[in-house]
């Protein structure tokens, strides 16, 4: 925790002295984003632009002073996303093989759990019963997901900074399940499953499935161009497409009014017939993402306690990462 320091006292002009009054023992923290790049530089990984736009943003609102170091304390949950998500890539190389990977033995748990006539499961009735309405209502929370994620922090931060904290950390601690869950369960997606059958290859690229139809009625390369950077094929297990809605829903519940909770529930169950039907998820996944979600929120606010907790102990302390 950092030291305590009178509001307006001036920070140290000695480097080690002001980060140290800036970040006290968790000195490292503004300077992940550029160890990140380093690692990748070290072992040949895709540094990518961005990733030293964000490692020299984090270096100069980590340094340059009090309010810009709160800032970067609040952008903490979305990087450690980031860079978690970026992780995955590597990580599945190492440790998902083709053999792992659930694709027909998923596909029959779903069809015990949810049977439908003739022995199809609800994902793969709607490849083969599908309208361009409702192909363009289901893009609609597939595009704006993160979108909207970011947004609503963002609202939050002007409205309720602790509330935003509390959603934040909820979405990062989900994310980093999700993580973990992609690289030790990998499953495969419907539509893979429709066009691949049971044999798995780890050679296959992302597909943007049911939105592909969407590009082609509104002749662009949205979804297509997305969906070739995702981080994985198999990580339909849990769905964070489903899992993002119900993030903003529970964390919002308390205190959210009845207009604020029904479209936090719209939200959610749009997004949830939306995954169904562009055969992206199977219901399985959608139940999962909620679990995921919930899990999420529990240990954001334990750990939220324990930092307040531990910041009361401290008087006129700045308020730890």
């Amino acid at each position: 925790m950092p030291p305590t320091l009178p509001e307006r006292s001036a920070l140290p002009l000695s480097p080690w002295s002001r980060l140290r009054a800036l970040w006290g023992r968790r000195l490292l923290l503004p300077f992940l984003p550029a160890l990140y790049a380093l690692v990748l530089v070290v072992f040949h990984g895709d540094l990518r632009p961005e990733h030293l736009v964000i490692a020299a943003l984090a270096l100069v609102l980590g340094l340059v002073g009090r309010r810009t170091a709160a800032l970067y304390r609040e952008l903490l949950p979305f990087l450690a996303v980031g860079i978690g998500y970026d992780c995955v890539r590597y990580a599945r190389a190492l440790w998902v093989t083709s053999d792992r990977v659930l694709s027909c033995s998923f596909r029959a748990a779903e069809r015990t759990i949810l049977p439908l006539p003739g022995g199809t499961t609800l994902p793969e009735w709607f490849m083969s019963h599908h309208v361009a309405a409702a192909d363009l209502a289901a893009a609609v929370p597939y595009f704006a997901f993160v979108y909207f994620a970011v947004g609503y922090a963002i609202w939050l931060r002007f409205r309720d900074p602790r509330k935003m904290a509390f959603f934040a950390w909820s979405f990062a601690f989900a994310n980093w399940i999700s993580f973990f869950v992609w690289i030790l369960v990998p499953v495969a997606p419907p539509w893979y499953v429709h066009a691949h059958g049971c044999a798995v290859s780890l050679a296959d690229v992302p597909s943007p499935a049911g939105l592909a139809r969407v590009d082609t009625l509104l002749g662009v390369s949205y979804f297509g161009h997305f969906y070739a950077r995702a981080a994985s094929v198999f990580g339909a297990l849990p769905s964070m497409h489903c899992a993002y809605p119900l993030l903003g829903l529970l964390t919002a519940w308390r205190s959210a009014g009845r207009k604020e909770r029904a479209l936090h529930v719209l939200y959610a169950v749009w997004m949830a017939s939306s995954a169904v039907y562009l055969a992206h998820h199977w219901v399985i996944d959608v139940v999962a993402g909620w679990a995921t979600a919930l899990a999420g929120v529990l240990l954001a606010r334990y750990f939220l306690e324990q930092r307040s907790a531990e910041t009361a102990e401290v008087p006129d302390a700045r308020s730890a990462v």
